[in-house]
């Protein structure tokens, strides 16, 4: 039997184009057919979330922006009571293009950083035993920061917001490491245990930035009775603009930023 000299001519097609694909193409439905990373979109986010280990094995979350060059400056970010990270997003995103390393972590309770090493849930606290932990967390983020690639150890500093910013001072009063350090709304005695007088003097002649307003007079007041304590501190109160990261909305950002890379850059 003849078969049709079409056959033959639909064979050689079908056998080149298998010899140049080379091996089977897997299926849009194939977990192997996903595309590599690099042909992935870049993320739309300026930095990568991270797990810092505090003393006690509590994981923090945090929000990591690296800096570009070395030895770069680098601020971590203390965030204020019922808040978390986030509320410095938009600061972070700023300073990163200056030139600084940024790290925002979440307080133990708050945000992500809400389960112990065992997965059980982890509440906040404001007991002296609560406190001591938190200044650990503190130890851990700065320590963390200061590893990081293109982050020039001796140019760290800490912001902090409310009692994220008595837990700034404290810790920094008693590490001569720590480069500088800025305070949102700050309290004379948080919680009735985060005495922020005796640790501003400890301080020494570093920069120090504290900030208020009017219409938080607890805070307003604390920042005029702190810088009598430090008469070299930078100090800004504004007429209204409501507590710690609040602030940013009534121009906080340009004032921190040039206290910030006044006092950490070269």
């Amino acid at each position: 039997m003849h078969l049709p000299r079409s056959f033959f001519l639909l064979l050689v097609i079908v056998a080149a184009s298998c010899a140049c694909t080379g091996r089977p193409q897997p299926s849009a439905t194939d977990p192997k057919a996903a595309p590599h990373s690099e042909t992935q979109p870049p993320s739309d986010k300026p930095y990568k979330t991270v797990e810092v280990d505090s003393i006690d094995g509590t994981p923090l979350v945090g929000s990591f922006y690296a800096a570009g060059r070395p030895d770069s400056p680098a601020i971590l970010l203390l965030h204020q009571w019922d808040s978390d990270r986030h509320s410095y997003d938009e600061f972070a995103a700023r300073m990163q293009p200056r030139g600084f390393a940024v790290l925002a972590i979440d307080g133990r309770g708050f945000g992500e950083s809400n389960r112990r090493a065992n997965g059980a849930l982890l509440a906040a606290g404001r007991t002296d035993a609560d406190v001591k932990r938190m200044l650990g967390d503190v130890d851990a983020a700065f320590s963390y920061l200061t590893k990081q690639q293109n982050v020039d150890p001796k140019r760290v500093g800490i912001v902090g917001a409310s009692y994220g910013s008595s837990l700034a001072v404290i810790y920094a009063a008693d590490h001569p490491e720590v480069a500088a350090v800025a305070l949102l709304s700050p309290g004379l005695n948080y919680f009735g245990n985060m005495q922020t007088e005796p640790a501003v003097k400890r301080f020494g002649d570093r920069p120090l930035f504290m900030t208020a307003a009017e219409d938080d007079k607890e805070s307003a007041d604390a920042v005029r009775s702190l810088g009598a304590a430090d008469l070299s501190a930078v100090r800004k109160v504004y007429s209204s603009g409501g507590h710690g990261t609040a602030l940013f909305q009534v121009g906080l950002a340009d004032e921190l930023e040039r206290f910030l890379t006044a006092s950490l850059q070269k």
